[in-house]
C-alpha cells in the first residue's frame, strides 16, 4: 500500500527542455488517434438513438466524413492542448517526464518505473471496482428507468482507450496545468504548492464530470440523481487520474485511465 502512494516520477528540467518538440508532436499524434479510436462507439451511440426515436441526431453515411471531421478538429484541438500543456504551463513543473525520457536515449529500466505505472494500475482497478460495488448497490435502491441501450463490450474497449488518451490529454495535461500555472502566476511563485496543486486536481475534476453529462444524456434522462451519480463518480475517478498525473506524469495517467475503463465498461456491467 505504501509504494502506491510513495512512488514517484519526477519531471528532469533539463529533459524536458531538451526533448520539448519530440514530446509535443508525440502527445500531438497520440491526441489525434485517440480521437480517431473514439469514431466507431459515436456511430454506434448515433445508431442507438435514433433506433430510439431520439430526434435531431444525423449519423454520415460515410465513416471518412466522420474520419476528416475528427482527424481535422483533433489536430487542431490537440495542438492548442500540447501548446498549453507543454510550454504555455511548463512552470507547473508537470507534463510527460516519461515520454520525454524515451528521446534522452536511456537504457529501458531508466525510463520506466515500473513500480509507478504497476502501482497506479492498481490503484485505478481499486477506483473501478469500488464504483462497480456502489452502481451495484444504487441499482437495487435507487434504479433508473427508461434507459436507452449502450453499445456493446467491443466497442466500451475501443472508447477506453479513446477516452484514456484524449480525456488525459484534454484535462490533466491542458486544464489541470493551466490551472495550476495561473495560480501560480496570481501568486507570483516559481513552484506551485500542494494546495496550488489539488486546486488544480479538483478545478479539473469538476469539469471533468460537467463533459460527461452529455454523454450520459445519450442513455437516461437527466434527473438530479442521474447528474449526481455523473458528477459524483468522475470527480472520483478525475480526482485518482489527476493525482496520478501530478505523480507520474501524462503516459502513466493515460494507461491508468485506461484500466479503469476497461475493468469498469468491459469487464463489469455497471448499467444494466
Amino acid at each position: 500500500m505504501k509504494t502506491i502512494f510513495s512512488s514517484s516520477v519526477l519531471p528532469n528540467t533539463e529533459e524536458k527542455k531538451k526533448n520539448r518538440w519530440s514530446v509535443s508532436i508525440t502527445v500531438l499524434i497520440l491526441f489525434i488517434i485517440g480521437s480517431i479510436i473514439n469514431i466507431p462507439f459515436s456511430r454506434e451511440v448515433k445508431r442507438l438513438n435514433i433506433e430510439a426515436g431520439k430526434t435531431g441526431i444525423k449519423l454520415n453515411d460515410s465513416v471518412m466524413t466522420d474520419l476528416t471531421t475528427i482527424g481535422i478538429s483533433s489536430l487542431i484541438l490537440g495542438m492548442i492542448l500540447t501548446f498549453i500543456g507543454l510550454w504555455i504551463s511548463s512552470r507547473a513543473n508537470l507534463g510527460a517526464p516519461i515520454i520525454a525520457r524515451f528521446f534522452s536515449k536511456k537504457p529501458i529500466s531508466e525510463i520506466i518505473n515500473k513500480e509507478a505505472v504497476l502501482s497506479s494500475i492498481f490503484l485505478a482497478t481499486i477506483v473501478a471496482l469500488i464504483l462497480l460495488g456502489l452502481f451495484e448497490i444504487q441499482k437495487e435502491l435507487y434504479p433508473v428507468s427508461g434507459k436507452i441501450p449502450r453499445p456493446s463490450k467491443p466497442f466500451y474497449a475501443l472508447v477506453s482507450f479513446s477516452a484514456g488518451i484524449t480525456e488525459e490529454i484534454m484535462f490533466r495535461l491542458g486544464l489541470m496545468s493551466l490551472i495550476i500555472t495561473g495560480i501560480q502566476f496570481l501568486n507570483k511563485v516559481d513552484y506551485p504548492s500542494r494546495k496550488t496543486i489539488w486546486t488544480g486536481i479538483f478545478i479539473s475534476a469538476i469539469f471533468f464530470g460537467l463533459i460527461h453529462l452529455p454523454l450520459s444524456k445519450n442513455f437516461v434522462e437527466l434527473t438530479p440523481f442521474t447528474i449526481g451519480v455523473t458528477m459524483i463518480g468522475n470527480l472520483i475517478t478525475g480526482t485518482t487520474f489527476g493525482w496520478i498525473f501530478w505523480k507520474r506524469g501524462l503516459l502513466i495517467a493515460i494507461l491508468s485511465h485506461i484500466t479503469f475503463d476497461l475493468v469498469f465498461h468491459v469487464i463489469g456491467t455497471p448499467y444494466t
